[in-house]
C-alpha cells in the first residue's frame, strides 16, 4: 500500500530515540540510550536504543526491532498505521498505491473505537440529552465545555441497538463490535445489543492518543453497577493503562512528579484546577505494570485518594507496586468528608498545593495511626516485616539503606533488624551472551558484518551460510548476503522489515546492538572470518578422512586416491 521509497524516507528522517522517548523514559548512556524495558518486568535497565543504528533491543526479554516494530508492539499498531503515524509526525505525505478494504485486525479494532468515540461524543450534544450536558456535567460537576470537548466525553443512549445500527452504516459488523468490546452477543436469544446504554462515557486513550476502551458511569439511580467498563481486548489491558496519561505525560515528565487519583472526575477536576501532572487509577490498586508505566516519566508519586477508610486502604495497597518500580511515594491527607474532585472544585489549586506541601512520606503515613509505644510485640513484628519486605523491592542499594534507616527510626528498632534478611541488591553486569546459547563466534561474526561494510565482499566469498552450525544464524547470514547483492549494503532496519517472525527480529537486534570499537572492527572482522574459515576447513578434513577410511575399507583405491589429493589441498 505504501511505496518502499516512502517507507525508506520515513525511516531516514525519524530518530528512533525521540519516538521511543515519547512513550518511555530514556536515559543517555554513552552514544546509546537505556531504559527499563516496557515489554517485561525488570528493576535494572536492559532495554537499549541506538540512534546511530536506529534499533532497540532488550537484553532481558529479547524484544527488539526498529521504530516501526516498536509502535506495532507497544501501541498495537499495524505496520501501515505505524508508517502513517511516523509520516504525519515528519510531515511526509503518503501516496498509497491501494486501499485495504478488509483492514488488518488491529486497524479494524481501532476503527471501531474511533467510530464509537464520535457516536458517543456527538450524542451528548443532541437536544434530547441537553439536561445531561447542561445540568449534570456543567452545573453539578463543574466541567467546562472546553474540557468536555477536549476529553471527548460522551453519552450512550437508552436504546439497545443504537450504536449497532450506527456502526453498521460505517462498515462495522456486529461481530467486529463484539471483538472490540462495544457490543454483546446473547446466546439464548441469538441477538446482539450495545454494551453501553444510558451512561456517561469516558473514552480511554493509549499514548498514541487513540481511543482503545471506554468507562461508562451510570446516569440512572436504578442501575446497580456504578460503572460498566470495556472488557479486555487486543488493544486494551486494564492492568497496563492509566486514565489520562496520554494527556498528562509531558507535564509529568517536565515536573518529574505525578498525582495519582482514583476516578475520572477527580482527574478532570485537578486538570481544570491547573494540575496537569495527574493520572487516575480507575479505583483499583496499582499493578506493577501501571507503576512501571509511571516510572518511565516520573520519580515521585503523590497518592491523592478519598479521606475515608477505603481511600486510605487503596493508598496502602498501591505502595508495593510503586516501590517495586523504583518510585518515591508520598500521600496527601485529604480533608475529612472531601475528595480530590470536591477539593479542586471548591478551593482550586492553592488548597491542593497546600496539601502537597504537607504530604507525608509513606513511612510516616503508615505509622500515623499506630500507637507504637503501646503496641504489642506481635503488632510491631508485623510492621518490621512489612517494612523489610517493602525495602527489598527497592533495587538501588543506597536508596534502600536510607529507607531502612527511616523505617527503623519510625519503628524504634535497630536498622540491622530490617536489613538482616534484605538482599544485597548488587547487580553484576557483563557482555550479553548470545540468546539461547547460540554459537558465540557466529553471533559476533554477524555483528561485525553489520558494523563493518569494508570487507564484506571478501567475507561473503570465504564463508557460506552452510558453514554455520546454527540454523537460525545461518538464515540471517543468508538474508544479509541476499540484501548486499541486491542493494549493495547490509541494512539492519530493512532486514527487520523482511522478517515476520519475532525470533528472527530479536536475534537481528541483539546482533546489531553489540558495540565494537570502530578502529578495531575491520581487524576483528578479518579475525573472525579466519576463525570460521579454519573451522570450515577442519570440518571438510574430518569429513574427507571418514570418506577415505570408508573407501580403503571398501577396497576402492581410485576413490581413495582422489580423496588423498583433496586432503593435500587442505594441508594434509
Amino acid at each position: 500500500m505504501i511505496p518502499q521509497e516512502t517507507i525508506d524516507q520515513i525511516r531516514q528522517v525519524t530518530d528512533i530515540a525521540q519516538v521511543i522517548g515519547e512513550f518511555i523514559r530514556l536515559k543517555k548512556k554513552g552514544k546509546n540510550f537505556e531504559a527499563l524495558c516496557p515489554f517485561h518486568t525488570e528493576k535494572t535497565p536492559s532495554f537499549k536504543v541506538s540512534s546511530v543504528k536506529q534499533i532497540y533491543h532488550c537484553f532481558g526479554c529479547g524484544k527488539g526491532g526498529n521504530v516501526f516494530t516498536f509502535l506495532m508492539e507497544h501501541e498495537k499498531m499495524s505496520f501501515i498505521e505505524s508508517a502513517r503515524y511516523l509520516a504525519k509526525r515528519a510531515n511526509i505525505i503518503i501516496r498509497e498505491t491501494g486501499t485495504d478494504y478488509k483492514r488488518e485486525k488491529l486497524e479494524k479494532l481501532n476503527y471501531a473505537h474511533q467510530v464509537a468515540l464520535d457516536y458517543f461524543h456527538n450524542l451528548l450534544f443532541q437536544n434530547r440529552y441537553k439536561r445531561v450536558l447542561e445540568q449534570y456535567l456543567k452545573t453539578s460537576r463543574g466541567i467546562k465545555l472546553e474540557n468536555i470537548q477536549f476529553f471527548k466525553l460522551g453519552l450512550s443512549g437508552e436504546t439497545w441497538d443504537g450504536f449497532l445500527k450506527y456502526a453498521g452504516a460505517k462498515d462495522l459488523s456486529p461481530d467486529d463490535l463484539v471483538s472490540a468490546g462495544l457490543a454483546v452477543y446473547n446466546e439464548e436469544k441469538k441477538t446482539y445489543y450495545d454494551r453501553f446504554r444510558q451512561r456517561l462515557m469516558f473514552p480511554i486513550f493509549n499514548l498514541s492518543q487513540k481511543p482503545i476502551a471506554f468507562g461508562g458511569r451510570k446516569l440512572k439511580k436504578a442501575d446497580t453497577a456504578k460503572y460498566v467498563n470495556s472488557p479486555e481486548t487486543p488493544l486494551y489491558s486494564k492492568s497496563n493503562i492509566l486514565y489520562g496519561l496520554n494527556f498528562a505525560r509531558d507535564h509529568i515528565r517536565d515536573s518529574n512528579t505525578v498525582f495519582v487519583v482514583e476516578g475520572y472526575f477527580d482527574f478532570i477536576s485537578l486538570w481544570q484546577a491547573g494540575i496537569k501532572n495527574v493520572v487516575a487509577s480507575s479505583g483499583t490498586a496499582f499493578t506493577l505494570q501501571q507503576a512501571r508505566l509511571l516510572a518511565r516519566f516520573a520519580e515521585e508519586v503523590y497518592l491523592f485518594f478519598d479521606a475515608d477508610s477505603a481511600g486510605q486502604t487503596a493508598a496502602l495497597r498501591s505502595v508495593d507496586s510503586l516501590y517495586d518500580a523504583g518510585l518515591e511515594v508520598k500521600v496527601l491527607l485529604t480533608t475529612p468528608g472531601e475528595d480530590p474532585d470536591s477539593l479542586a472544585r471548591k478551593f482550586g489549586r492553592d488548597k491542593i498545593d497546600e496539601l502537597r506541601a504537607d504530604a507525608l512520606g509513606f513511612i510516616p503515613f503508615r505509622v500515623k495511626d499506630v500507637d507504637l509505644p503501646n503496641a504489642g510485640i506481635i503488632a510491631r513484628e508485623k510492621l518490621v516485616k512489612e517494612m523489610k519486605a517493602l525495602g527489598e523491592k527497592i533495587a538501588d542499594p543506597t536508596r534502600r539503606s536510607l529507607f531502612y534507616d527511616e523505617a527503623a527510626h519510625a519503628l524504634g528498632v535497630d536498622t540491622h533488624l530490617l536489613q538482616s534478611a534484605a538482599g544485597s541488591g548488587t547487580v553484576t553486569s557483563s557482555r550479553p551472551a548470545p540468546p539461547d546459547q547460540l554459537n558465540r563466534v557466529e553471533f559476533d561474526f554477524l555483528s561485525l558484518i553489520i558494523n563493518n561494510p569494508g570487507t564484506i565482499d571478501e567475507i561473503f566469498e570465504q564463508i557460506a551460510p552452510d558453514d554455520f552450525d546454527s540454523k537460525k544464524l545461518s538464515r540471517l547470514y543468508a538474508a544479509m548476503i541476499t540484501q548486499y547483492r541486491d542493494k549493495g549494503q547490509v541494512n539492519v532496519n530493512k532486514l527487520i522489515e523482511n522478517f515476520a517472525d519475532e525470533e528472527s527480529i530479536s536475534l537481528l537486534t541483539a546482533i546489531a546492538s553489540t558495540d565494537w570499537d570502530p578502529a578495531a572492527v575491520d581487524g576483528e572482522a578479518r579475525n573472525f572470518t579466519r576463525q570460521l574459515f579454519k573451522r570450515k576447513q577442519k570440518k571438510i578434513r574430518t569429513k574427507l578422512q571418514k570418506e577415505l577410511a570408508q573407501a580403503e575399507a571398501d577396497g576402492n583405491h581410485e576413490k581413495a586416491n582422489q580423496i588423498l589429493i583433496e586432503l593435500k589441498s587442505y594441508g594434509l
